[in-house]
């Protein structure tokens, strides 16, 4: 899936045992409805994304903020080829543009 101009793999389970636990990327956070829409929920970037996800302090705000089923899209970023510097770039353009109602930065 495109987000921002840029893609991302996924819709993954957020309790996913898939999501690998030590690869850096930028999250984000959807809310598929029963009429098929996404809807941004939340963006993140982490060094260690499935163990980020797996244990998230926001998680009852995407379950409060959606009315479906929640998915997270994953943009690999690995550390050798990006810093924390430009997940974080990334993480706030996607957040700038779609304003999730969880996190910020």
């Amino acid at each position: 899936m495109e987000i921002s101009g840029y893609s991302f793999e996924g819709p993954f389970d957020i309790d996913a045992t898939e999501i690998p636990a030590n690869r850096a990327a930028v999250y984000v956070i959807i809310c598929k409805t029963a009429e098929g829409e996404n809807h941004v929920k939340d963006v993140g970037e982490s060094g260690e994304v499935g163990v980020r996800i797996g244990s998230h302090d926001r998680k009852s705000c995407w379950e409060k903020n959606c009315n479906g089923t929640l998915g997270v899209y994953l943009r690999y970023m690995p550390s050798p080829d990006y810093s924390p510097e430009e997940r974080r770039a990334l993480e706030q353009k996607i957040r700038n543009q779609c304003k999730p109602p969880c996190g910020g930065i």
